[in-house]
């Protein structure tokens, strides 16, 4: 039987980057040497300890860190071609700390980029709360009232009205207790399924990686270290560092420096 044809959305091809040196000192390496495809629809999950580039190359595949070597394709296209705005717009970020504005969920949901000529109507507003699992008539409520459980999920609805292709999500459950966290991986997990949406997730979370299913990447020091696919038998997976971290036993920082 042939196999499907690929379909990544994300290719990385040899990413390096390097924060540029003083006079007289080293460079600081923060990735080496990283390759990656994401496919449509799929998820990839970026796990290992603090410092360890997950969040840098999480950046990378949006042009908000640019690589000093190597090569992002976004649907086959090197991204240095693309309008950043118009990439952050198909791959949109979620970030690990909620940020909305003064003003209600309304006026959240409606802020654009400059020149962008979106016009959400409130019934469209509404219908983007539903699919996060929120109540519509929360469209007038306050942001500053919320609970960081249902602000998270606001930023999400804010980010899926431009109808991304793909979400990038930066530990976007740490700052949450386990109930909002989990209606949080619920949320991203149910929008993947339902929008075929592409998910790339640092997380320091199994029970996140495990729901998302996809490729699991384990990075030391910007280094790609072990990789596995999560479709078949989490107890097929062969590195113990993967294994223990499905298992809860791999200790990981759930912030990092950015």
């Amino acid at each position: 039987m042939d196999k499907p044809a690929r379909d990544p959305i994300f290719q990385a091809e040899h990413l390096f980057l390097a924060h540029p040196a003083g006079r007289g000192q080293t460079a600081a390496a923060i990735l080496h040497d990283i390759s990656l495809e994401v496919e449509r629809g799929g998820a990839l999950a970026l796990i290992g300890p603090s410092g360890s580039g997950k969040s840098t190359l999480l950046r990378c595949l949006n042009r908000l860190a640019e690589p000093t070597g190597g090569i992002v394709r976004f649907n086959g296209r090197d991204i240095r071609s693309l309008d950043p705005r118009e990439l952050r717009r198909q791959a949109a970020l979620v970030m690990q700390t909620p940020v909305l504005f003064e003003g209600t969920v309304r006026e959240n949901l409606r802020l654009r980029s400059a020149g962008a000529d979106d016009d959400f109507s409130d019934e469209r507003l509404a219908a983007s709360l539903a699919d996060v699992g929120l109540d519509p008539a929360m469209l007038a409520r306050d942001a500053s009232t919320l609970s960081g459980g249902e602000k998270q999920r606001v930023t999400i609805a804010r980010a899926i009205l431009r109808n991304p292709e793909a979400l990038l999500l930066d530990e976007p459950t740490s700052a949450l207790d386990p109930p909002n966290a989990t209606l949080v991986i619920e949320t991203v997990s149910r929008l993947r399924e339902a929008r075929r949406l592409s998910i790339v997730a640092v997380t320091h979370q199994p029970d996140f990686v495990r729901r998302l299913g996809g490729t699991l990447l384990y990075l030391v020091k910007g280094r790609v270290e072990a990789s596995a696919s999560l479709d078949g038998s989490s107890a097929a997976l062969a590195d113990p560092r993967l294994q223990a971290f499905l298992a809860g036993e791999l200790p990981s920082a759930p912030s990092e420096p950015r």
